[in-house]
């Protein structure tokens, strides 16, 4: 094979992925058009048009039973599409060496998209680039839509190959996701239709920055606009009643006059024992149990005992990996409960990459005893914001006092290998089983509200779901009892509802 070039500028990189997109959409194509043609064949009315999904299987045509997903022909090729995938990355890497920024692959890496989210931008995008795009997407859904955008639904039936790649990709368009948290990815109002049906557009500026023949390295952080800044006052916001369902938080604000902290600290309120609502694995909960005690009788080991802290290290520097919702936040919460102190936390995807050093200097000059990073990838990932000195007193520092810093990310392949060597401790965090799935259900509705007798635990127990997910829809399912009626009580038609709006089949009970 031919040694791999750099693309020379961010348009030829993005035609090499249009190329990728017209080989995905072509076999798509295809394949409807096959099987138009052959329900035309067989059904009889529109009624058996309308259930050729369900009498495929039981009725051969030509020797083929039918699958319900165009991403069925890239399981075929999953070796090819692989091959493709890393001479991609190569090229990209080659690229970034030679000094040039294309724009899709960092809008990736500082958001760290998944390569399913990442297509899903180039599925998005295509419409701005030829009309052609939105012909096809219109034709795959069997629609006249005008803007030939694509739907949530068509572009997971061309991306995902299982249930499991689906209920995945699902998580990208959540409303704590990256592309809907930095406003990459507009969406309409849900009020009206299901969360598959809608459209899929792309923020105008955003439009701009990824079909830009140079791109600026600096113009994508200006672009990124969070929803909710570290220092703005939404954070403080406490609604009531049914609303009021988050932790509640002591936040500790900066003296007045002064410029606001990056770092934010709360006093988690001993209202409710965290610990007791973690539902993670017994052998997870063990090793967090041992950083509590690392921190609460380190010192008195060492004094009394005479260990050699500045050999040992008596802080921990511990890496979370997992997805969005499975408690690592709650954790870090239940370790500051249990050691009666305040958290103090940032998430580096909220800050501008100039206030780093100041991020670092406020956590040299607070030292707290408890330290959450989240999006820990943007310091410790492939293109880190600090050279690798800096980061490295950061880590020697924070170990040589009796600390627990908690970094977090989505996913732990993210951090270079030779930051994981440092790490005292790398956990993961698994998606809940049913069992804790179960138990995660039975939690999410605090004591005060009305629960009918109609809910099916055991039923919503069987769809793959974060906690944070099924905290998010026990709350909404609780808004839509409260809508309906003054003197409500949840039920399971509420949350079958809450299900729907996120695009959820309970029926299915698989996804």
């Amino acid at each position: 094979m031919e040694p791999l070039e750099p693309f020379t500028d961010n348009w030829t990189y993005l035609r090499t992925e249009l190329n990728w997109l017209d080989r995905v959409l072509g076999t798509a194509v295809a394949r409807q058009r096959k099987e138009v043609k052959e329900v035309e064949r067989v059904a009889r009315s529109r009624a058996d048009q309308a259930t050729s999904h369900w009498w495929k299987g039981l009725i051969s045509i030509e020797g083929e039973v039918a699958g319900d997903s165009p991403a069925d022909t890239a399981r075929r090729r999953s070796t090819v599409k692989l091959s493709y995938q890393q001479q991609m990355e190569s090229r990209i890497q080659a690229t970034t060496q030679k000094g040039i920024t294309l724009g899709l692959p960092a809008l990736c890496q500082r958001l760290q998209l998944t390569t399913f989210e990442k297509n899903l931008v180039l599925m998005a995008l295509a419409p701005e680039i030829s009309r052609r795009y939105g012909r096809i997407y219109n034709y795959l859904q069997d629609t006249e839509q005008a803007g030939g955008l694509p739907t949530f639904d068509l572009i997971l039936r061309l991306l995902c190959r299982n249930d499991a790649e689906w209920r995945s990709a699902r998580l990208s368009l959540s409303a704590t996701s990256p592309l809907i948290r930095y406003g990459v990815v507009v969406l309409p109002s849900l009020s009206s239709e299901p969360f598959l049906s809608l459209p899929i557009k792309l923020a105008n500026p955003i439009v701009e920055y990824l079909l830009a023949n140079q791109v600026q390295p600096d113009q994508l952080e200006s672009l990124l606009q969070p929803a909710l800044k570290p220092d703005s006052d939404q954070s403080l916001q406490q609604s009531t009643d049914l609303l009021s369902w988050r932790p509640e938080q002591t936040l500790v604000r900066a003296n007045e006059g002064q410029p606001a902290a990056l770092l934010q600290s709360l006093i988690v309120p001993d209202t409710v024992d965290r610990w007791s609502t973690l539902v993670l694995p017994n052998s997870l909960l063990q090793a967090l149990r041992h950083l509590c005690d690392r921190i609460q009788y380190g010192n008195e080991i060492d004094n009394n005992w005479g260990f050699q802290p500045t050999a040992l290290s008596p802080g921990s520097v511990v890496l979370f990996s997992g997805a969005k919702g499975t408690g690592k936040t709650m954790a870090a919460h239940a370790i500051a409960q249990i050691l009666q102190t305040p958290l103090t936390w940032i998430d580096l995807a909220l800050i501008k990459a100039v206030d780093g050093d100041r991020v670092l200097q406020e956590i040299a000059t607070q030292a707290p005893k408890v330290l959450l990073i989240e999006s820990a990838h943007i310091w410790f990932g492939r293109s880190a914001l600090f050279p690798a000195e800096v980061l490295q007193q950061f880590l020697y520092n924070r170990q040589q006092q009796y600390s627990l810093t908690l970094l977090t990310l989505t996913q732990g392949t993210a951090v270079k290998p030779k930051w994981k060597n440092q790490f005292t401790q790398i956990l993961d965090f698994p998606i809940p089983d049913e069992s804790a799935r179960l138990q995660l259900w039975q939690q999410a509705f605090p004591s005060p509200v009305p629960l009918g007798k109609s809910i099916r635990w055991d039923k919503l127990a069987q769809i793959v779901l974060t906690g944070g997910e099924i905290q998010a829809i026990a709350r909404d399912a609780a808004i839509i009892a409260r809508a309906r009626s003054p003197r409500p009580k949840v039920t399971m038609k509420h949350l079958i509802r809450a299900l729907e709006m996120r695009g959820i089949d309970y029926g299915g009970c698989n996804h």
